[in-house]
């Protein structure tokens, strides 16, 4: 049996409060813990009735490819983080791979939708993903690549350590040479 502690510690987290015997049960029966081995496609685009994860351990990047083939990385999520389409159960435009062999819990939209009726912080957790989604548009739409890249090492250091740098090239959408005169100039400005 799988243990589905990392996800009770989440809800327990959340709801400020232990959860019962009953309430597990409820949460193991609409989740199932899924692993992915590095560079393993989690979900692809055209994919119809997609699921919502949240990272017990590893990487995974949500992403688009263009019409001349061009991958651009739209969000990264981590341990304790939840990545999915929010359009599901429509067909998605998203890819989703694992960057690092990672273990996930999954839920479908029925699920899903069951757990936010008697979680309503789940609700609150989600909106806030949504913000965060809200917030990362306009930021590429509004800030240049140095203040993004400020942006992503502030907020997420150890993601700059975990991503080689083509992936946060992609991020930031920029090829990997501008990435590399941006870190050259902050290096320098660094050693001032």
């Amino acid at each position: 049996m799988e243990d589905y502690s990392v996800l009770y510690s989440y809800f327990e987290k959340i709801n400020k409060r232990q959860l019962s015997v009953e309430e597990k049960l409820e949460i193991a029966s609409v989740f199932r813990k899924e692993h992915f081995k590095k560079k393993e496609l989690v979900m692809s685009a055209g994919d119809t009735n997609t699921r919502h994860y949240y990272i017990e351990k590893g990487l995974l990047r949500m992403f688009i490819i263009d019409q001349s083939g061009k991958e651009f990385n739209v969000l990264f999520a981590k341990e304790y983080q939840w990545l999915g389409d929010l359009g599901t159960p429509a067909e998605t435009s998203y890819f989703i791979e694992a960057l690092e062999n990672s273990s996930v819990f999954s839920v479908d939209e029925e699920g899903f939708s069951k757990i936010i009726g008697y979680y309503m912080d789940l609700a609150d957790n989600i909106r806030k993903s949504y913000i965060f989604l809200q917030k990362r548009f306009v930021s590429i739409l509004s800030k240049t690549a140095e203040e993004n890249y400020e942006d992503l090492i502030g907020q997420n250091p150890d993601l700059v350590q975990r991503l080689p740098q083509y992936h946060i090239s992609s991020y930031l959408g920029v090829t990997p040479v501008f990435l590399s005169k941006i870190l050259a100039k902050r290096a320098k400005k660094n050693t001032k």
